[in-house]
């Protein structure tokens, strides 16, 4: 127990600035403090501006304070970064679906799933907007696909 105390610690001085600034701000995002979350990641991009996951995060906490355009830039970044970060188009996604901008929200999941076959949410997003196109048969189909990997409330989704 002891030694792996001294080890974390001894981790904690060989973290870059950018890591530091990183595991920080996932701390603050993780306490809602998004706000906060933002500058450490701000400090963290100064260092390692090619880092993906951190303009993903920053664009997880825009969203969450309701910064939608400045979040799409982030996640636009970050998928910029990493062409194959899912998690990243998924969140592009669902801003479009809660603008209530289907076609670009169906285009977003498209390439989440693209990525990853097995991502769940994104085929109940994409179902979501599919229905608001009124496109029953796809939309069905998304949310039988979700039930399968196993969405538990996929009973509740119908598209009428």
């Amino acid at each position: 127990m002891k030694i792996a105390s001294i080890l974390f610690t001894l981790s904690l001085f060989w973290q870059s600035p950018a890591e530091k600034y990183l595991n920080e701000g996932y701390e603050k995002y993780l306490d809602e403090d998004y706000k906060g979350a933002i500058l450490d990641f701000d400090k963290a991009a100064s260092y390692e501006p090619e880092n993906a996951e951190i303009y993903y995060l920053r664009g997880v906490c825009k969203s969450s304070m309701g910064d939608k355009i400045e979040a799409l830039g982030d996640f636009n970044k970050a998928t910029e970064l990493k062409p194959k970060y899912a998690e990243a188009y998924y969140e592009k996604g669902y801003i479009f679906l809660t603008d209530q901008n289907a076609k670009l929200a169906i285009k977003a999941f498209d390439k989440c799933i693209e990525i990853k076959s097995d991502f769940a949410e994104a085929y109940v997003s994409r179902g979501t907007a599919k229905c608001m196109l009124e496109d029953k048969k796809g939309a069905n189909a998304d949310w039988a696909k979700a039930k399968e990997l196993g969405v538990a409330y996929s009973e509740y989704m119908v598209c009428e």
